[in-house]
């Protein structure tokens, strides 16, 4: 089997399942609408190339052989997913939605994108579960013959691209209800629902 076909199904597979990169999305969705949502994404993209970066040239080995610096990466991960549940959970039912059903729109300034961006990166990156996974998956296409930066570059790009693909359908999946949120009681009942996955995920978290 190709290199790159490999990783790719088994990337996507592994992408596409529900967790804390594509609930954050769902929830930013609902909240702020595609546009939060996108901004976010971006972010978790960033992040993943990241990790396949370290797993390229070896340093997640390092996270495996630390166990203290792994435990830190899941309380920081499991304690930024907390903060996201505080705030569903806080968040008023009359947040604005727009008298058609849609959620409010955040604002597409510069600091809010930027904190946005930011935010999506900082769930992923300190989330340690997809770093041991691409170890353990680019370590078996670079000994395919998959070792230059050239590879590296297309690896990212193959993230990215399907990351962004699958983050698209969530996001469309979660505007589908959007006529279902016209009523506050329902927004009200969602960012609770919501804020209980937030801390299942990160109690999940914790304890792997």
């Amino acid at each position: 089997m190709d290199a790159f076909f490999f990783f790719t199904v088994t990337y996507l597979l592994a992408a596409a399942a529900p967790g804390a990169d594509t609930m954050l999305i769902v929830s930013r969705t609902v909240v702020g609408g595609w546009r939060s949502a996108l901004r976010y994404a971006i972010g978790i993209a960033l992040a993943k190339t990241t990790m396949i970066t370290l797993a390229f040239f070896g340093t997640s080995a390092l996270l495996t052989a630390n166990p203290a610096a792994y435990s830190v990466l899941k309380v920081l991960g499991a304690a930024f997913l907390l903060f996201m549940a505080f705030k569903l959970w806080r968040t008023k039912a009359v947040a604005g939605v727009a008298s058609e059903g849609q959620p409010q729109v955040e604002n597409f300034g510069a600091k809010v994108t930027t904190a946005s961006i930011l935010g999506g990166y900082l769930v992923c990156i300190s989330n340690p579960q997809p770093l041991l996974f691409y170890s353990s998956i680019v370590p078996m296409v670079v000994a395919a013959g998959l070792n230059t930066i050239t590879d590296l570059l297309i690896l990212c790009a193959i993230v990215i691209i399907g990351f962004m693909a699958i983050a698209g359908a969530y996001i469309g999946l979660a505007s589908t209800i959007r006529p279902w949120l016209a009523k506050q009681s329902n927004r009200r009942r969602l960012n609770q629902v919501m804020a209980v996955v937030f801390v299942i995920i990160s109690a999940l978290l914790l304890l792997r």
